[in-house]
């Protein structure tokens, strides 16, 4: 019913090119002059939430929308991690997104460019990014009440969303966060098979 798409590579010229029958209505976060980036959020036909407001990174880096659906209010973020500096970069979207959410439920999807767990989450099994950062960045979500749904569902599990080609390996880099009440509606999630891109983001 909904898509987060990261790196859509539109401009602000581009955007409305992309609606189509089934997916209707968009939102986009696309930087006004480059080509690189860009977040994207798609709700299907069926799915129709009132947009109570928004907040769109003129840069392409975060979309948030605050949305209401029979009486709920929610916010749907999607991110698109930089390649460098990720976990500070992921405690100023936590912190930004904490102070726009209303209510308790959020769901936060996109291309972190990192792995939670790099045990489990890289098939060479480590990370360039420190332990301690990447405490701290679980600590920013835990304080939202965010879970890695994926991982809730799967514990133990290995299976990765990007293939490397210039390293030949493979990790977890596209996450979706969900408020932890989210647990109560037993919800699904797996991570699709590569066709197109060199990533795979997670379905719910």
């Amino acid at each position: 019913m909904m898509v987060m798409i990261q790196e859509t590579h539109f401009r602000l010229s581009s955007v409305s090119n992309c609606t189509n029958r089934y997916y209707p209505v968009w939102y986009h976060s696309p930087h006004p002059d480059k080509k690189a980036g860009k977040v994207s959020i798609a709700f299907h036909k069926s799915f129709k939430p009132t947009l109570l407001s928004a907040d769109i990174d003129p840069r392409g880096r975060y979309l948030f929308l605050k949305l209401s659906l029979d009486n709920c209010v929610f916010t749907v973020a999607n991110v698109y991690f930089p390649n460098q500096g990720q976990t500070s970069f992921g405690i100023r979207i936590v912190r930004r997104l904490s102070t726009f959410a209303e209510g308790s439920r959020i769901i936060l999807g996109g291309d972190f460019n990192l792995v939670m767990d790099p045990e489990l989450d890289s098939s060479v099994g480590k990370s360039a990014i420190s332990p301690t950062s990447l405490r701290n960045f679980k600590s920013a979500l835990s304080s939202l009440r965010l879970v890695d749904l994926w991982r809730v569902l799967h514990p133990g599990v290995r299976d990765y969303s990007f293939h490397s080609s210039a390293h030949n390996s493979y990790s977890r880099l596209d996450h979706l966060f969900v408020s932890q009440n989210f647990l109560d509606f037993n919800p699904r999630c797996s991570i699709d098979t590569m066709i197109w891109s060199d990533h795979t983001p997670p379905r719910w």
